[in-house]
């Protein structure tokens, strides 16, 4: 792949070997030298904070085809990996433990991308809406971090949001970058390319109580946020953000954030009250505050794909809990069930939270996004076809349409789940968090039947 730039490199140097692989060397030396002084920048800026997430995925393994098998004998099944998503559609953050709240995981879906369009109800005028994978598949490499103070993760104040995607002014003429590029693609390693990158405080800056919030259109739902473009690092960033999101200069792009006061019910698939206390609540999620999944269920999915689209990527459906030591699909059949904290974990409280299950999860396009890429996955055209089918939408529908509760649906995976009142209390009585841990067990409480829309729309 690289011979062809070698030898026209060396054919324009008119130089001994040795100069040749300096140079050459260097050029490999240059992006990792550049990302690694980007990095000490931005570590500067950070100081005092320390990064949430994980150096190392629990899910490096996750293709394992132990994770398939299962015996009756087998343990409860555990946690195997935490995420959040802290900017709507954005990539995620692995973390080691996750503080739960009313609404979900802390700082999972508090940011939002919104951009001016066209009202489909009135082209004369436009609105603000949210922006996702399914029209906008490179989201999925804008990374997120959180960096918040130590050493306690509880701190309200101070805490940042950084974002960071790459450069779409980049001179890909270059050969430099165009190596860059190549290293990329093989690394997998975003800090070998150039990168913009903006720090956002999480907590919305001070403003007046009466200040007018930012309303936009979450799929069939209007929603609201504090509008944080305002801010330096943010304002700068958003002319290339917009480039790299292939949106015209002419339309507004906003990053807007989830207050407590915008925060809105769920208005389907309810959870009994007497199990969760007080109706369910949400930010900038679709539905409801927790999505669960499990690496069993995945890999069925991923046997039944054609051979080019497997193994299947379960970070795709961009679950909060990842569980593993359960067979296929068992998690369907769960009403509630409870977090068992693991033994010998420090500064945690020894409370089992608890959770509803209310729903299937019903799929869009977004898992026929390659995370890696950020680009529609589809499998080899047919004899004939130009163009194959997406993956692993097609395969869902023909195997994973296992109700008719959401006629919208492309198949359902996963579960939708609802924190319970009563151990988000009983940690507030303590003054200590609600946290679950990757090791976890979970220990199923009741088990029933699951269909879509099938409870009243209000409690």
């Amino acid at each position: 792949m690289l011979l062809p730039l070698l030898r026209r490199l060396q054919g324009a140097m008119d130089a001994t070997t040795s100069t040749f692989a300096a140079v050459f060397l260097t050029a490999l030396l240059i992006p990792i030298i550049t990302a690694t002084l980007r990095l000490h920048s931005r570590r500067r800026q950070l100081k005092h904070l320390r990064s949430i997430g994980l150096a190392r995925s629990n899910m490096a393994d996750q293709f394992d085809p132990s994770y398939s098998s299962f015996s009756a004998s087998s343990s409860n099944p555990r946690i195997k990996a935490l995420y959040i998503h802290p900017v709507k559609s954005c990539a995620p953050i692995e973390l080691p433990r996750s503080l739960l709240t009313k609404t979900g995981f802390m700082y999972d879906r508090c940011f939002a991308l919104a951009a001016e369009m066209p009202d489909p109800d009135d082209g004369t005028r436009m609105q603000w809406r949210f922006l996702s994978q399914r029209t906008k598949p490179c989201m999925a490499l804008i990374r997120t971090e959180v960096w918040l103070p130590d050493p306690d993760e509880l701190a309200r104040s101070g805490g940042c949001l950084v974002l960071s995607f790459a450069d779409p002014d980049r001179d890909t003429t270059s050969w430099i970058d165009r190596l860059a590029f190549k290293l990329y693609t093989y690394m997998r390693d975003t800090a070998t390319i150039p990168q913009v990158t903006c720090i956002v405080p999480l907590q919305p800056p001070d403003t007046n109580p009466n200040q007018k919030l930012t309303g936009f259109a979450i799929h069939g739902r209007q929603a609201k946020g504090i509008d944080m473009s305002t801010i330096p690092s943010v304002a700068t960033a958003l002319p290339k953000l917009k480039r790299f999101l292939g949106i015209p200069s002419h339309r507004g792009l906003k990053l807007l954030r989830c207050t407590p006061d915008t925060l809105v019910r769920t208005d389907r698939n309810l959870a009994p009250l007497e199990h969760i206390g007080t109706p369910a609540v949400h930010g900038y999620t679709d539905q409801q505050p927790v999505h669960i999944n499990s690496l069993s269920s995945v890999q069925a999915v991923s046997a039944l794909l054609p051979a080019e689209n497997r193994p299947l990527d379960a970070l795709r459906f961009r679950a909060n809990i990842w569980i593993e030591g359960a067979p296929a699909y068992d998690e369907e059949s769960w009403k509630r069930y409870r977090i068992v904290p693991k033994a010998g974990s420090a500064a945690r409280a020894d409370i089992a939270p608890c959770f509803s299950v209310v729903c299937r999860t019903s799929r869009c396009t977004m898992p026929n996004v390659d995370t890696h890429t950020g680009t529609f996955d589809t499998d080899i055209p047919a004899p004939g076809k130009k163009k194959g089918r997406p993956q692993p939408s097609t395969t869902l529908v023909d195997h994973r349409t296992v109700e008719t509760g959401n006629r919208a649906a492309l198949g359902y995976l996963g579960m939708h789940c609802v924190p319970e009142d009563r151990s988000l209390e009983e940690a507030a009585r303590r003054g200590t968090g609600l946290y679950l841990e990757v090791g976890d067990e979970i220990e199923v409480l009741e088990r029933g039947e699951h269909l879509y829309g099938s409870t009243a729309n209000n409690y």
